[in-house]
């Protein structure tokens, strides 16, 4: 039988000595137990996300490029700081959900959460959750075929606050359900309005920039608060009114004697505010008051 030369034994042995080294070296530490499903699964560093994704096939958005927080690694949002999946699954425990003020700790340079603190969502314990999807792409959650002009922002609102939705859908309404508006143009929603120096009537003058003062002749309600007449989301009356005219006129003023058909007697004659009121002053009071938001000449109004 034929001997192999010494060279050729000594070269196969360096070999398989590489190999060797080679295999042991692709094991991490992060590897799972034998007796773990997932054992074999390695979670190196830069493949973990995938890793974690090949068996959450059920989680928002399957592919890395989905959102900016794939460029992370899972377990910066999921574990605590040194534990391991490996760990967790030896124990029995699941991996945990981040919190608001995790969520905080990276996105702390973000101006948009700066009153946060004073927002009704954290003072009703809201979760960033709750609004907003983590894994995937921005989806706004229930979306369907009666939003589907509706954008992301609103419909997440609307998920929640169903009883605004509603006053959508009256006669008269701001067209957020077609697209027109955004809820996150009026509201802020990781803040609050005692946070800012802007009044209601500051944030409806941001559209409605015809109507802006200062005017000569200002008509009181309307320069504190545009809600005094108007309901924001929306009212079976025209023009959002609260309640329709001229009952939302005659809430602060009465109908004075000597106009609007009624007697010109004075004292306390028998003729003296008898007479009826006309029809005319029974039916919208901006048929002659036309300038109800403010008049540069008329004290009255009227244009």
């Amino acid at each position: 039988m034929a001997t192999l030369p010494k060279w050729l034994v000594v070269s196969l042995a360096v070999v398989v000595m590489l190999f060797s080294w080679q295999a042991s070296g692709e094991t991490s530490d992060d590897s799972l137990p034998d007796d773990d499903p997932l054992s074999g699964r390695t979670l190196s560093k830069h493949t973990r996300g995938q890793e974690c994704i090949a068996c959450h096939k059920n989680m928002e958005g399957s592919t890395p490029s989905a959102t900016a927080h794939f460029k992370q690694e899972c377990e910066s949002c999921h574990l605590e700081s040194g534990q391991t999946i490996a760990e967790l699954s030896k124990a029995g425990k699941t991996v945990k959900l981040p919190k608001v003020e995790e969520c905080k700790s990276c996105h702390i340079q973000s101006r948009k959460l700066m009153n946060w603190a004073f927002s009704v969502h954290a003072k009703a314990g809201g979760a960033c959750t709750d609004c907003h999807t983590i894994h995937a792409s921005p989806v706004a959650k229930g979306l369907n075929l009666s939003t589907r002009k509706v954008d992301r922002n609103s419909v997440a609102c609307l998920t929640c606050h169903q009883d605004v939705g509603s006053q959508f859908k009256m006669r008269s309404h701001h067209p957020v359900t077609e697209g027109g508006v955004s809820c996150s143009g009026c509201h802020d929603p990781h803040g609050s309005q005692t946070t800012t120096l802007w009044s209601k009537s500051d944030k409806c003058l941001t559209c409605h920039q015809a109507l802006r003062g200062p005017k000569v002749f200002e008509h009181a309600p309307v320069v504190d608060d545009c809600t005094n007449c108007h309901s924001p989301h929306g009212s079976p009356n025209r023009k959002l009114l609260s309640v329709s005219q001229p009952s939302v006129c005659l809430q602060c003023h009465s109908v004075a004697h000597g106009k609007h058909g009624m007697s010109t007697a004075k004292g306390p004659g028998t003729n003296s505010g008898t007479r009826s009121i006309s029809g005319t002053v029974l039916r919208e009071c901006t048929n002659c008051h036309g300038a109800i938001h403010g008049s540069q000449q008329d004290p009255l109004l009227r244009y």
